[in-house]
C-alpha cells in the first residue's frame, strides 16, 4: 500500500547529496568513507568508527572483537529487534534474554540480576551484555553497566536506534566498551542502508575494518589467512550520510516535537525518560487499554492510509529462539499487545499529527 502519511520516511535531498558528491569529484571515492567516519567521530565524541554495510554487520563484528564464540552466554533484551540477537547465534553462542522495566522499556536491571544469578546456579557465567535504547529511550544505564562491572562483562551497546539520543549530556552508544548505530532507511540520520561500529581502541578498530572487507592481507596481491566478510559501507551510502549528518540535531528536535503533540493531544501512557536521560523519540509509541482497542485503531489508520506498527514482539515468543534462557516478567509481552508505534518521520506536519490524533480519539 501507498501510505499519505508513512510511519518514518526519510526523501532524497538530491540537492543536499550533490553537494557532498560534487566536493569530491576527481578524489577515490573511498575518502567519503573515511570523512563519514571522522564526520561520526565529532558528532559521538568517539575516536573511532568503522563503517558498515548496516547495524546487522556491526552488532556481529562487535560481538566478534569482544570475544565472543561457539556456547559463550550473551545477556540481551528480549524487547527489541531480532537484528540485536540473531548476531549471537551466527557465532554459534547463547542468547539469554531479559526482560523490561516499565518507565524505559528498556532491559530490567532486576531481571539481569536474576539471570546472571541463574546461570551461575548452572555453573555457567555470561561474557558480554548487550544494551540497547529502545526506540531511542536511554536504558537504565548507571544500573546496567554496574552490574556488568561487578561481573566482569564486556558491554556492547546496541544504539541502533538511538542516534541523537543522550545520558548525562553523552551521546548513547559510546558507554560500552564497543557501541553501533544503524542507518537504515527510517532512522533519525540515514544512509539508505548502512550502519557503523565506534570504539575508543585503535587495535579493536583496526580488526573491524580488517574484517569487513574480507579479511584481506596487507599485500600487493589477494592473501586471506582468516575467514572475513563482505560488510564495508558504499562510498554513495557514505555520501548520503555526509547530506544529512548536519541535520542531526534538527531531526531529533523535531521528533520530539512530534512525540510531544501527540502526547499532549492524546494523553496516552509511554516509555518516559529517566533523570539525565534525552530521547531522540525516533518512534512516537504509545499504549492502548487492551489489545482489542490497540487493533480497531491500527485497522482505522490503515484504511485512512495511515501507516503503523505494533511494538516488538518479544524474542523470546519469536519460534526461531525457542528454548533459549530467558527470564520474563511480563512487561514485554504486555509491550506488544497493547503497543504502538504512529507516524514520527521528521518531515511530519502538526496538522498531519493533529489528523492521525483524532482518528484515534474517534
Amino acid at each position: 500500500m501507498r501510505y499519505s502519511i508513512p510511519l518514518s520516511y526519510n526523501p532524497i535531498n538530491v540537492p543536499r547529496l550533490a553537494e557532498v558528491l560534487n566536493r569530491y569529484e576527481g578524489v577515490h571515492h573511498n575518502q567519503i568513507i573515511t570523512d563519514f567516519e571522522s564526520a561520526m567521530c565529532s558528532v559521538t565524541g568517539s575516536p573511532f568508527a568503522v563503517a558498515l554495510n548496516s547495524g546487522t554487520a556491526a552488532i556481529h563484528l562487535a560481538l566478534k572483537i569482544l570475544g565472543v564464540g561457539a556456547d559463550d552466554y550473551v545477556i540481551a533484551p528480549t524487547f527489541t529487534y531480532v537484528a540485536t540477537i540473531n548476531p549471537i547465534l551466527y557465532l554459534g553462542a547463547r542468547p539469554v534474554l531479559v526482560d523490561s522495566e516499565a518507565t524505559t522499556w528498556n532491559m530490567d536491571p532486576d531481571a539481569v540480576e536474576e539471570a546472571i544469578l541463574k546461570l551461575k546456579n548452572e555453573g555457567k557465567r555470561p561474557k558480554v551484555m548487550v544494551l540497547v535504547h529502545t526506540y531511542g529511550m536511554p536504558c537504565q544505564l548507571d544500573r546496567l553497566l554496574a552490574i556488568a562491572r561487578r561481573e566482569g562483562l564486556r558491554v556492547l551497546e546496541d544504539a541502533a536506534e538511538s542516534l541523537g539520543s543522550t545520558y548525562r549530556g553523552q551521546m548513547v552508544g559510546t558507554f560500552g566498551d564497543v557501541g553501533i548505530y544503524s542507518f537504515n532507511n527510517n532512522k533519525v540520520v540515514t544512509t539508505y542502508g548502512g550502519g557503523i561500529l565506534i570504539t575508543k581502541s585503535p587495535e579493536w578498530a583496526s580488526k573491524v575494518r580488517f574484517l569487513a572487507n574480507q579479511a584481506r592481507e596487507d599485500l600487493p596481491y589477494y592473501e586471506h589467512r582468516a575467514m572475513g566478510y563482505n560488510y564495508a559501507m558504499g562510498s554513495l551510502n557514505a555520501a548520503a550520510g555526509m547530506s544529512q549528518l548536519i541535520d542531526l540535531q534538527e531531526n531529533v528536535a523535531k521528533r520530539r516535537s512530534i512525540f510531544n503533540l501527540y502526547k499532549g493531544l492524546l494523553g496516552m501512557e509511554s516509555h518516559d525518560e529517566i533523570p539525565g536521560a534525552y530521547s531522540n523519540r525516533w518512534f512516537s509509541t504509545f499504549l492502548f487499554p487492551n489489545e482489542a482497542t490497540r487493533n480497531r485503531v491500527t485497522s482505522l489508520l490503515e484504511a485512512n492510509t495511515i501507516e503503523t506498527r505494533p511494538l516488538w514482539r518479544p524474542m523470546h515468543d519469536q519460534p526461531v529462539f525457542h528454548g533459549v534462557h530467558s527470564i520474563t516478567n511480563g512487561h514485554a509481552n504486555h509491550l506488544f499487545k497493547h503497543g504502538i508505534c504512529l507516524p514520527s518521520g521528521q518531515s511530519l506536519t502538526p496538522t498531519q499529527v493533529e489528523m492521525v490524533a483524532a482518528l484515534i480519539k474517534a
